[in-house]
């Protein structure tokens, strides 16, 4: 009753910060003030699909969306495990992007089909208030190779995110529209040679950040653009010595560098010369070197030799610029990674026998690694633990063998932002213990994956933790590693704690009546992802027309169960229930 007595002004400032979703799940419906407020007064909606339910999906797409559309500002489309199907089932609905006016911000994800993202781009030309526009591993054929030019066109888009198009990444040499409205680009995990960056800045004259991968198998490539005004770079590089100068010798306008570097080895007095050379205007450097040695011999000697050169006046009292390395000296190929600190980058793998150096006057300075969200562990219960000063208080993404060497548990003192913890279980008295303990310390955790399960044990089932929604038994990165849950197996699943509050499922299963079993017995369940070894997809290509499993399926589900086959991996069947 207090809430509801809250003048238009303070309803307009909290809901702000409030999706969609949750507004008009939570208050439509209560009243009329409330009812008029949504419908003609709010003005600023933001609509992330992520996560939702087919019935929430089906109700506000029914219901509240055709009435609103003008005044979404943000939209967010996803075709991962948790909504599968979801872009075509909107778009069958007879949306077209060119509805919603106002948008200012689009993210697509995990778009499976050609069609589908290249019909959304396309309407994208329509909207004169898109700025923002993110697309995030989705599959592109790039055959016909005019996506880069769809979005290049957009006439006022500032901030582009491109991040893993599949299967073969995007080609820029065809790239032949220039936008002078992009300032900001991310091209992560979307590799190009400097051929290929020629075409991207030149393209894209306004440029001022970039988050670029090169990889470039010449020993001397050059960089064919006038001088960039970008003035920021998060790149990783691998590559020759020279053509990482070629390129730099044509930035010479950058202030801020984030660099990862793979299989170069430089020291300090070669960094110094580099930047004092080619890119002076440098504030602040940001680095990553993974290498190795190419002998393997007095390993701590020649770290002590590489130190001892980024401790100059240049690193030390200039800029301040201190870096540690780690080592692990039973690495039969030598490796090590030197970086800057306080350490920069958002993942990191740690090994618990690796030994560490710095040039930090105090070891305890710099020992808050806060910019890691993803970790990996590699530690095991036998291995030696070698303690290192540092802490990681903001895991977001943890994955770990089990059982483990316990020690290393002081290095995070908290696993409180932990979303998804990804672990693979060998053989072992203390594992179950062991994730039980972990999945304590995670009162936010909501995915659960087991990349690899040595047997299906019952303790399996025992295991517990009140805010997990995602199970995942096995990756389509591992699908040769599969685990078929039997009959049984799928009972014990559906009747364990996990089990009755999961609403999404991957998993492999031996046949098709068990598919029935756990949509029928787990209640809360939303979406199945599963492979199925009976399924004939999996021995033998096969007509979608006479897809005789996916029949069997239709004829058998609750008929509002969408149901499909996954594009990049057809044995993979995608399940949106409820």
């Amino acid at each position: 009753m207090k809430f509801e007595s809250l003048p238009n002004e303070m309803l307009f400032e909290i809901f702000e910060y409030l999706d969609a979703l949750h507004l008009l799940g939570a208050f439509y419906g209560l009243n009329a003030r409330f009812n008029k407020f949504l419908n003609d007064s709010f003005k600023l909606y933001r609509l992330d699909f992520r996560s939702v339910s087919k019935t929430n999906f089906t109700t506000v797409c029914q219901q509240h969306l055709p009435s609103i559309t003008d005044k979404i500002i943000s939209l967010y489309l996803t075709d991962d495990d948790e909504t599968p199907n979801l872009p075509e089932i909107f778009l069958s609905y007879n949306f077209t992007l060119d509805q919603f006016v106002h948008l200012k911000s689009l993210s697509l994800q995990l778009i499976q089909s050609h069609d589908v993202l290249s019909k959304i781009l396309v309407q994208c030309h329509r909207l004169s208030y898109l700025t923002h526009l993110k697309l995030i591993e989705c599959v592109f054929n790039n055959e016909e190779n005019y996506l880069v030019n769809n979005i290049w066109s957009l006439p006022k888009l500032i901030n582009c995110h491109i991040d893993d198009i599949m299967p073969n990444g995007l080609y820029f040499s065809k790239l032949s529209v220039k936008s002078t409205s992009i300032k900001y680009l991310s091209m992560k995990n979307i590799i190009c040679d400097l051929v290929s960056l020629t075409y991207v800045l030149e393209q894209t004259p306004c440029l001022e950040r970039f988050n670029a991968a090169i990889i470039s198998t010449e020993k001397n490539e050059k960089l064919h653009i006038r001088t960039s005004v970008l003035i920021g770079l998060h790149l990783s590089f691998r590559g020759s010595i020279q053509t990482m100068m070629n390129l730099f010798q044509q930035l010479c306008n950058l202030r801020y560098l984030t660099l990862t570097t793979t299989y170069l080895i430089l020291n300090g007095h070669e960094w110094q010369n580099i930047l004092s050379q080619y890119l002076p205007k440098v504030e602040l450097f940001r680095l990553k070197m993974d290498f190795h040695f190419r002998q393997g011999n007095n390993i701590e000697c020649k770290i002590d030799e590489l130190l001892d050169t980024f401790q100059t006046h240049f690193w030390i009292i200039k800029h301040r610029w201190f870096v540690r390395c780690d080592w692990n000296p039973s690495n039969a190929f030598n490796q090590a990674s030197l970086y800057t600190l306080p350490y920069a980058f958002d993942d990191l793998n740690f090994i618990s026998e690796s030994n560490s150096k710095s040039t930090c006057p105090n070891k305890h300075d710099f020992s808050c690694y806060n910019h890691v969200r993803t970790l990996q562990i590699e530690s095991t219960a036998s291995n030696h633990f070698v303690y290192f000063p540092i802490q990681f208080s903001n895991i977001s993404h943890l994955e770990i063998f089990l059982p483990f060497n316990e020690q290393f548990l002081c290095n995070i003192p908290s696993l409180d932002r932990l979303k998804s913890l990804d672990v693979t279980l060998l053989p072992g008295d203390t594992v179950y213990d062991q994730l039980q303990l972990l999945l304590d310390r995670a009162p936010r955790l909501h995915l659960l994956r087991f990349s690899h399960l040595s047997d299906l044990e019952s303790r399996l089932f025992e295991i517990h933790n009140a805010s997990i929604r995602r199970l995942e038994f096995f990756t389509k990165e591992s699908m040769l590693y599969s685990w078929y849950f039997d009959k049984q197996q799928c009972l014990s699943l559906a009747n364990s704690s996990l089990g009755r509050q999961c609403q999404t499922l991957v998993v492999d299963v031996n046949d098709r009546n068990n598919v029935n079993d756990l949509i029928k017995n787990m209640k809360n369940l939303q979406s199945l992802v599963c492979q199925c070894k009976e399924d004939k997809w999996t021995h033998r290509k096969i007509s979608s027309v006479n897809d005789e499993f996916i029949q069997w399926l239709t004829e058998h589900l609750p008929s509002t169960c969408s149901i499909s086959r996954n594009a990049y991996e057809n044995s993979i069947i995608q399940m949106w229930i409820r």
